[in-house]
């Protein structure tokens, strides 16, 4: 790494930790559960992001993902009244989605393997934050309001909808 400072040991101890995390969103019966398992998966990239020194991406994974995406998905859950359980883990969808599944993963690896990837990383491109913060609100300032003003639009419209579910009862 460029670095120096690559953990191998830790590397495998994060992994583990956000392969158990990503299938408690998956297995767990209870939706709050699975959404607390999702928080737990988003801290646990953040920690593979910190220890690949990429602390920008670890603190925005950190400030989005665990902070903003999190709450409205525990809001949205919140709202929606669903927080016992919801159905089965294997309905019959399982037997087309599998074999995609599969392929899908072979493909990627076959991907991965044939591709130059291992020389990537050592070439990287590390914007500081200055650069990072300038380009954002200089070049992309227009881009950027306009994916607020989307997600904002989103919120607007969750709200109004769960408000109108509200009053029919």
């Amino acid at each position: 790494m460029p670095g120096g400072d690559f953990h191998p040991f830790f590397f495998v101890v994060i992994a583990a930790w956000i392969l158990v995390c990503g299938l408690g969103v998956v297995l767990f019966r209870n939706i709050i559960y699975s959404a607390v398992s999702m928080v737990f998966c988003f801290l646990g990239v953040a920690f593979a992001y910190a220890l690949l020194n990429a602390e920008l991406v670890a603190i925005v994974q950190i400030l989005i993902y665990v902070g903003a995406t999190s709450v409205v998905i525990l809001f949205a859950i919140m709202l929606t009244e669903v927080q016992q359980s919801y159905g089965q883990l294997f309905h019959r969808q399982a037997i087309f989605a599998a074999p995609l599944a599969v392929a899908a993963a072979v493909v990627m690896t076959v991907m991965v393997v044939s591709t130059e990837l291992a020389d990537v990383g050592d070439t990287s491109l590390n914007l500081s934050v200055h650069a990072l913060s300038s380009l954002l609100f200089n070049r992309y300032v227009f881009p950027f309001e306009l994916v607020s003003l989307v997600l904002l639009a989103a919120m607007i419209g969750a709200i109004v909808l769960a408000r109108r579910q509200g009053e029919k009862r």
